[in-house]
């Protein structure tokens, strides 16, 4: 199947329905009627145990922010290129917003930034040959160390196009507040972040 014509044809019914005032906007992210397609993905945090293996798991659903949704409809019209994203964690106490952006999320999620590794931590994927991506295979490359000192929590996570710790330039794609706040996390303890995106025919959900 030509990529082209369905990226043509999958722009049109998404402009189609915006124009008509058929799509909706979801947590989620966009529902296109025309396309019969529907996406989600969730974020989930892992502590890592000394041999290297992984704790429980903590997981919290995605909300597809406007500027993430925007930036979607750019990309599968050709109005935009792709970029590489990054994992951000944060602290704050607080519900994710569908007016969150790059350029305010360090300051309204209150990004967390003590730990050791130089950037935000890469969303490092493969090309998809299932209906989904995710840096599960990856989780090394996202693996972040806290800083001496703490406890410290984590509350969610963001998934931005720019690598530097609270740096307002880029944009957000999306955001999700864990269900269960990961706290007591002290100096040299990791914990490891993952981002799985899915997408799944209407008829299917």
């Amino acid at each position: 199947m030509n990529r082209e014509r369905v990226n043509e044809a999958l722009a049109r019914d998404a402009m189609r329905a915006i124009k008509n005032r058929t799509a909706e906007f979801t947590p989620a992210g966009i529902y296109v009627p025309g396309a019969n397609m529907v996406t989600f993905g969730h974020f989930t945090a892992f502590p890592v145990n000394e041999d290297g293996s992984l704790g429980p798991a903590t997981l919290g659903a995605n909300k597809v922010v406007d500027e993430g949704l925007i930036q979607t409809l750019n990309l599968i019209a050709n109005h935009a290129a792709g970029a590489a994203h990054y994992l951000a964690p944060f602290s704050g106490d607080v519900a994710v917003a569908a007016g969150w952006k790059g350029s305010t999320f360090p300051a309204v999620a209150t990004e967390f930034t003590q730990y050791t590794n130089a950037t935000r931590v890469p969303w490092t994927t493969v090309a998809a040959v299932t209906p989904q991506v995710t840096n599960a295979a990856a989780l090394g490359a996202a693996t972040l160390t806290f800083n001496a000192g703490g406890p410290y929590a984590i509350r969610g996570v963001g998934l931005l196009t720019t690598s530097g710790k609270g740096s307002t330039t880029g944009r957000l794609f999306a955001a999700s507040r864990f269900a269960d706040d990961l706290t007591g996390m002290g100096g040299g303890s990791k914990l490891a972040l993952q981002y799985d995106l899915s997408a799944v025919d209407e008829g299917d959900v």
